[in-house]
């Protein structure tokens, strides 16, 4: 059987370096035309008219290129330019590069209106905006040229399959497989009957999915249904509950569950995003570098408290001052989840592992005081820095728990998508610590969806204000 489909290797670990690379190269591009700036106003044409006039120092336009080179990939990062297959045409990119960077400029001139120390030259300045510019111009065309290079030799694509046997299905197989720069690699399709086209090897179907995504490596869904194929929508969601996948929807068709987060344009034409994967690329990177540092930063600030506590819990009651307990996270692996022991020894001798109640008998009168005040949870910032929790993500359940729940809750393996958290969404709205799992769960799913920084600082902020009103919250 003749088939279409170019054959590429998947190296999914370049993926975060093809954003790191192009804001390098940005940021290079910045620093670089202000230096060529100075050169030509201080060197060039006032150091021949006036070889004796005293130059500015450059090391105060560097720094000054540094700043503007900062704001202007931060608000890159914020508009989405570093978040690779971008399939945008090169005008377009490169309009919104310009429109981050003047507005990245504007905000850095107005900065200079307050900033009285050193007076800079309104001509530098002016040359600065027309070079760096240009520069970022010029870096973001190499950039696109090299990412267009390594997707065509199959570096860095992402793994897809086409969702339907129809037409419309063959179409976006034959598409992508002519345009090989736009970064996605058609493995195949899952479909219930055969394919329209034998161009489209079948994977699988629907109820194949999860096997299909892992044996083919699949991160991609490009859900393309025939007329017949409408409902195919809700079970393939179902089928596909935890498992990082991001699914694009073909737009002429309405999506039968749940609305478009955004649209995606792959090689020109519109997809629906219905599904993304959470953190991926600077998504991913800056989530973990948060999580790093803020976590080592209030282990190492909370030692002496975690130290008095230590010594409390061992005078208190006899056993152990941590308490060891395997918990489920990212992608449903278990994990060794750490803190002071709040309760009495063997406190599940007799009924096996439950869920805590309020007022539970088991808790100890130190266990009462540290639980209330959240320290019992400040070892977990270990798993934190380790990378087996996150500050902010669904709090970890026990595997016992998790099987039942899995069994019963529509959606429960969504929220093992992300790394669990030491506080969550579910936490800050459910203070109490004791509503039943299917509501923790819609917050969860809630939080996975919409995951930001500033969702992330907003949870922070109000699990800072309920433990300083000293509530309970598990």
């Amino acid at each position: 059987m003749k088939c279409g489909l170019r054959i590429m290797r998947y190296k999914p670990r370049a993926n975060i370096w093809l954003p790191v690379t192009a804001a390098l190269l940005d940021s290079g591009a910045l620093v670089v035309g202000a230096w060529l700036a100075y050169a030509i106003r201080f060197r060039l044409l006032l150091s021949s008219s006036s070889p004796a006039t005293v130059l500015p120092h450059i090391e105060w336009y560097l720094r000054l290129s540094l700043v503007l080179a900062g704001m202007t990939v931060t608000a890159m990062i914020a508009g989405g330019m570093y978040r690779f297959p971008n399939q945008e045409g090169l005008f377009e990119e490169l309009n919104r590069a310009s429109r981050h960077f003047f507005s990245a400029f504007t905000v850095m001139l107005a900065g200079l209106f307050f900033y009285r120390e050193v007076t800079f030259s309104r001509i530098t300045l002016g040359l600065v905006f027309g070079l760096s510019g240009m520069g970022l111009m010029m870096s973001r065309s190499a950039s696109r040229w090299i990412r267009q290079a390594l997707y065509r030799s199959g570096v860095a694509v992402r793994r897809a399959a086409v969702v339907g046997e129809g037409r419309q299905a063959v179409e976006i197989l034959r598409h992508l497989t002519a345009h090989p720069e736009f970064g996605f690699s058609v493995a195949g399709g899952i479909c219930e009957g055969e394919p329209a086209s034998p161009e489209l090897p079948r994977l699988g179907g629907l109820a194949e999915t999860r096997q299909a995504i892992s044996a083919h490596r699949l991160d991609t869904l490009i859900i393309a249904p025939a007329e017949g194929e409408a409902e195919l929508l809700p079970d393939l969601v179902k089928e596909c509950y935890g498992v990082n996948v991001q699914f694009l929807y073909i737009p002429d068709i309405s999506p039968a569950n749940g609305r478009p987060r955004r649209v995606v344009k792959v090689g020109g034409v519109p997809l629906w995003a219905l599904k993304e994967t959470p953190f991926v690329g600077w998504h991913g990177l800056l989530k973990r570098t948060f999580d790093f540092v803020v976590g080592s930063a209030v282990l190492l600030v909370t030692l002496p408290l975690m130290a008095m506590a230590s010594v409390a819990i061992k005078l208190d009651s006899p056993g152990p001052v941590i308490f060891r307990q395997r918990r489920v996270g990212l992608d449903g692996r278990e994990f060794d989840c750490f803190k002071f022991r709040s309760m009495s020894v063997n406190a599940e001798a007799q009924t096996g592992p439950v869920w805590a109640v309020r007022d539970d008998p088991r808790t100890t009168r130190v266990g009462r005081l540290i639980r209330r005040w959240k320290i019992d949870e400040l070892p977990q910032m270990w798993n934190v820095v380790k990378g087996d929790m996150s500050l902010v993500g669904p709090r970890p359940e026990r595997p016992e728990f998790v099987r039942q729940f899995e069994q019963k809750i529509d959606g429960y393996h969504e929220r093992h998508r992300v790394r669990a958290g030491l506080t969550g969404w579910a936490q800050v709205n459910e203070t109490d610590g004791y509503s039943p799992i299917e509501v923790r769960t819609v917050y969860d799913r809630q939080y996975v969806e919409n995951w930001s920084l500033l969702f992330d600082l907003k949870i922070l902020w109000l699990t800072l204000v309920i433990v300083l009103k000293g509530e309970t919250s598990n």
